[in-house]
């Protein structure tokens, strides 16, 4: 048996009907005679293709690998055709977003006939170059990876939540909460974090677990900042920031911290529904709705106006518009919190 399915069926009833494709998660990423992996995202584009190649190498095919960019006519052909070597074969094409016009034309002829002993993973890192050849590949029914950047946090929480259920791993949501103020950032290191945690730990992952690997980090010191200062707790607050200035935080990330968990906050104020389903609209994580719907009941919503306005302020002294950047976030962080006290 091949080490894929065959999808020549597909290509006889769809023939070159335009269709509308629906882009496959990285982690459901598996061989095909022709697959492509499509966005910028380096952590998924990497993972989708460590699945594909894991699960083509069990073939033990030959494997060849070459850039379109540079790429010359009949390279594609040749690599498919079964060899003395080996009848499967695992090619990989990278840059197919700069691709040469020699290997567009040869791509789109090769999709009329392709080797079914054959795994062909092209990837292409996004921009109108190749697009003729992602609107055959979709008629044709050949399957396309999602590799999109990951551009907010919610989706860089589910990424992480995918990961954790993969492993079948359980973070409770505190857990969640720790991971994403600590490195939820960068979907990289957040994907090192995720590693290390389900390589290291056992049991449920919880904010205490999460805070001995990650809880020094300049993200984590800003978020529990912010956590103090929305609390009303000023003293706690003062003395966390007053640690983060001593220890080289610089006091945009800082303001940044605080003003995000406010705009949270606003925005799930008079709203009704579930977490989920304020999730979607409202661009946030179900647990991120969950804590800002807890923290703005204790707040009055003249007091959360002004502490958004004064975010405003602390934001542009910070960067350039005040003469001390060290004065302007602790003042902020002090009116946060005596705003908080306020009913």
């Amino acid at each position: 048996m091949p080490a894929v399915s065959v999808v020549s069926g597909v290509r006889d009833k769809l023939g070159s009907m335009a269709v509308k494709k629906t882009l496959i998660p990285w982690s459901s990423a598996k061989p095909a005679p022709v697959v492509m992996i499509s966005g910028g995202e380096s952590v998924l584009v990497r993972m989708a293709k460590d699945r594909i190649v894991s699960a083509a190498r069990k073939q033990d095919p030959e494997e060849i690998e070459f850039d379109a960019a540079g790429y010359q006519g009949g390279e594609l052909a040749m690599a498919a055709s079964p060899s003395l070597f080996s009848s499967s074969k695992l090619i990989v094409v990278d840059a197919v977003e700069k691709c040469s016009e020699d290997f567009l034309n040869d791509a789109l002829a090769y999709l009329d006939a392709p080797n079914d002993d054959a795994v062909v993973v092209l990837l292409h890192a996004g921009g109108n170059r190749g697009a003729k050849l992602i609107k055959k590949l979709d008629a044709a029914g050949f399957p396309r990876i999602d590799a999109a950047v990951l551009k907010n946090e919610s989706d860089r929480a589910k990424f992480a939540q995918t990961r954790f259920k993969t492993a079948k791993r359980r973070i409770d949501e505190a857990g969640m909460a720790a991971l994403m103020s600590a490195l939820g950032s960068d979907l990289a290191e957040l994907n090192a974090g995720v590693d290390q945690l389900i390589e290291d730990t056992e049991g449920t992952i919880t904010a205490e677990v999460v805070d001995q690997y990650y809880g020094g980090r300049v993200e984590a010191t800003g978020f529990k900042v912010a956590d103090a200062a929305v609390a009303g707790d000023a003293k706690n607050a003062l003395s966390l920031l007053r640690h983060a200035l001593s220890t080289g935080s610089d006091p945009v990330p800082l303001v940044a911290a605080v003003a995000m968990k406010l705009r949270g906050m606003a925005k799930v104020q008079g709203f009704s529904g579930t977490s989920g389903e304020l999730a979607s609209e409202l661009k946030m994580a179900p647990w991120q709705v969950d804590r800002a719907r807890r923290e703005v009941r204790r707040w009055n919503e003249v007091a959360l106006g002004q502490s958004l306005i004064a975010a405003a302020e602390a934001d542009a002294a910070v960067k350039g518009g005040g003469r001390d950047p060290v004065y302007a976030v602790e003042w902020f962080v002090s009116e946060v919190a005596r705003l908080a006290r306020q009913r």
